[in-house]
């Protein structure tokens, strides 16, 4: 204990840093340990990846910090870490993220404490069962309804182009219902990705990028180029006034790459939700996209070609599937085309 009657963070580490000064020695153990778990483990992760990673342990450390100056936990060392710190990190940080979060959160927790040699997460998960994530059951979530997708439709072809924010926020929400994508997929897109000729959306950034995904071109349908088109215009006004020179879809002039981030679409979203006294979240725009294509008779091979998926497992599962009122219509088709089948074939005994 110092004279504050704070806990000192020691430890035998020998490893040196950069700067001269040992790892987790510091007044930030856990940013020293992160940083240098990061270091090794790059060549494994995209460059995506690595920032989101990267970003998280930056927000963790705040977090620990925190707690640590609040004596709620003895230390903000990875390495050191007990048990009873372990399961305070964990309620705390439950009560600001969602189960699914949490997932994250824990994960990236237990790969910092093992890189540490500290295999202090999983017993403590064991022995406190309930500080595992609920996850919800497997069934899929329901997508936009025609109602709320008309009226986004609406409004986004109604925005005055002189408002960049609005238009930018509609365009980029009926952009993830229409083309189906995912939220680094729209973030990280080009303005080039879009070709007005052909309306076709190259999806580049995808999910896997640089191990298993691959890019996918999806069309974009009539009903929304209008808005897209007005949103150009006004983009490029944009970038002309605010000297900037991002090449990014949906622009920022805050940001060191021109790109949006994270929170920023979320925003977005945000702007559009409240205007229209709604509630939905990006990922029921990617539903939305799988569900409307079923709901128009494309076969559910082509749906999941054009959500990216490897399997239509994965599509039927949690994306969309065809409505039982639509089986039903199916069904009598063919019971109908099976009887006319029969009235019209000829009898055993030739006769008609």
């Amino acid at each position: 204990m110092n004279q504050r009657g704070t806990v000192k963070d020691t430890g035998p580490l020998v490893r040196k840093r950069k700067s001269g000064g040992k790892i987790g020695m510091g007044k930030h153990p856990f940013k020293d340990f992160a940083e240098e778990y990061l270091e090794k483990a790059r060549t494994s992760y995209s460059e995506e990846t690595y920032r989101n990673r990267e970003r998280r342990y930056r927000r963790m450390n705040t977090f620990i910090v925190g707690l640590r100056d609040q004596k709620l936990i003895s230390t903000s060392s990875p390495k050191q870490f007990t048990e009873k710190d372990i399961e305070v990190i964990v309620r705390e940080d439950s009560k600001h993220h969602s189960p699914a979060d949490m997932v994250h959160e824990i994960n990236a927790l237990n790969k910092l404490c093992r890189f540490c040699g500290n295999y202090v997460v999983e017993p403590c998960l064991d022995r406190n069962p309930e500080l595992r994530p609920k996850h919800k059951n497997g069934k899929r979530k329901s997508s936009m309804s025609e109602e709320t997708y008309r009226a986004i439709l609406e409004r986004g072809l109604s925005v005055d182009p002189a408002d960049f924010m609005r238009i930018r926020a509609y365009t980029l929400v009926l952009l993830c219902i229409d083309t189906g994508t995912r939220n680094k997929e729209v973030r990280l897109a080009e303005v080039k990705d879009i070709d007005t000729r052909s309306w076709t959306f190259d999806i580049i950034h995808v999910k896997g990028e640089a191990t298993y995904g691959e890019e996918r071109v999806v069309p974009i349908r009539q009903e929304i180029r209008p808005v897209i088109e007005r949103y150009l215009k006004a983009r490029s006004q944009w970038l002309f006034d605010n000297h900037c020179p991002s090449k990014a879809l949906f622009p920022s002039n805050t940001s060191k790459d021109g790109f949006l981030c994270g929170n920023s679409l979320r925003r977005m979203k945000d702007l559009v939700q409240q205007e229209l006294q709604i509630r939905f979240d990006l990922r029921e725009c990617r539903r939305t996209f799988g569900q409307r294509y079923i709901d128009h008779n494309l076969e559910l091979s082509s749906v999941s070609v054009l959500m990216g998926h490897s399997s239509t497992r994965t599509t039927e599962r949690f994306y969309g599937r065809q409505k039982n009122l639509h089986a039903i219509e199916k069904a009598r088709e063919t019971w109908n085309s099976d009887q006319t089948s029969s009235r019209d074939s000829p009898s055993p005994t030739g006769k008609a």
